[in-house]
Order: structure tokens, then sequence, then C-alpha cells
């Protein structure tokens, strides 16, 4: 048990290292040696430096809805970048942007900082400030000037969220998607990954040891 600990905590650290270089580096917009050689020194400097909240891992991937989601990223991102580059040549007038607060189904630390992460990602949008007590994202959306384009904001965030929900989310992150998608009328996903389900498959499973 101590030895499995003493594991998960290195591979939290390693975690954290890694994305702090992934931003050192997205920072710099450039990747050399010497940028990853200092964001990694930068990195375990900031680690011992300053107090930094554990990792929650949730021990499972999904390589469906993992495969999924890059690919819809990867789409995602195309589409949006020429989106982007029409408004730059197009002879009409930007118009204003406006920023959105989006509530989130999960409270893992990794899975907002994530959808954040990706949100920023995709040309066109930006999330500015996170209210982590209530899991809501404020989201800057460009060219939004219409209720229709902000709920086409809204809805790309939460399908990040899903998908990434999907693909490493626990499973109270799960049954909470589950939740917040039965508000919204939306069918539920990977039912039998809930701890809802999972605990009636094991009353199941003990009501028939007892009746054998």
């Amino acid at each position: 048990m101590v030895a499995r600990r003493r594991r998960q905590g290195f591979v939290e650290q390693m975690l954290y290292v890694l994305v702090l270089i992934v931003v050192w580096v997205l920072l710099w917009d450039e990747l050399s040696g010497m940028i990853l050689i200092s964001g990694a020194v930068l990195a375990f400097a900031v680690m011992r430096a300053f107090y930094l909240p554990p990792i929650q891992l949730s021990g499972r991937l999904n390589v469906y809805y993992g495969a999924y989601f890059v690919l819809w990223f990867m789409v995602n991102v195309l589409i949006a970048s020429l989106q982007v580059a029409w408004l730059t040549v197009r002879p009409r007038p930007v118009d204003a942007g406006s920023v959105i607060a989006v509530d989130l189904a999960t409270r893992s630390d990794l899975l907002i900082t994530l959808v954040t992460m990706v949100n920023g990602l995709i040309p066109g949008s930006l999330v500015i400030e996170i209210d982590r007590a209530r899991a809501v994202v404020f989201v800057h959306g460009l060219n939004c000037a219409d209720e229709e384009e902000l709920e086409q904001v809204r809805a790309k965030t939460h399908r990040i969220e899903t998908l990434l929900i999907c693909a490493i989310g626990s499973s109270h992150d799960i049954e909470a998607l589950n939740d917040e998608r039965a508000e919204r009328g939306l069918r539920p996903l990977l039912e039998k990954r809930t701890i809802r389900e999972r605990a009636r498959r094991a009353r199941a499973a003990k009501e028939a040891r007892a009746r054998g």
C-alpha cells in the first residue's frame, strides 16, 4: 500500500512537471532543447517553492473516446483557423467579442485545467477566468454578437468537457456529467461506469451469492 502511494505521488509530480513544461513552451511559442531544459528546471523550482494541490487521477482511459477527442480537436482547430482567417480578410468589420460563463459538471482540477487549455488552443476562444469553487469557466468568444453564437461557444466548451470525461474521467465525473445531461434532456453516456451502476451491480452480485 505504501509503495503504491509513493508510485502514485511520483506520477502526480511528473504530471505537474509535464504540464508546466508544456505551458512554458507555449509561452515561448518555440520548441528547442534549451527551452525544454529551462522549463524543466522552472517546473521543479515551482513545485518546491509553492504548494500545488494533488492531481486526482481516475486510473482509466477509454481508447475510443480518447481517439475521438483527438480527431474532434484537430478538425475543430482547422475549422476555427479558417474562420478566424476569413474574419481578417472579409470586408465587413468583426463584431464585438463576448464573455460567457459556462458551468462545468466536473469538479476535478485536472479536467477543468484541460478544458481550459483545449479551449485556448482552438482559435477564436479563450478562457479568461476560472471559478474553481463553483466549477465555472468564463470563455471569451471572438465575433460573438447574438445568442446563437454565444450558445455555440457554450456548446463547444461542454463538448470538450464531455469528451475529456468520457476519455479519462472518474466514475464521479461520469455520474456528474450524466446528471447535467439529464437536466438538458440528453441521453446518458457510459452508464456502466457510474457509481450508481457499479453499486447496483455489487448489490446484485451480493444478493446472488446470498441466494446461492
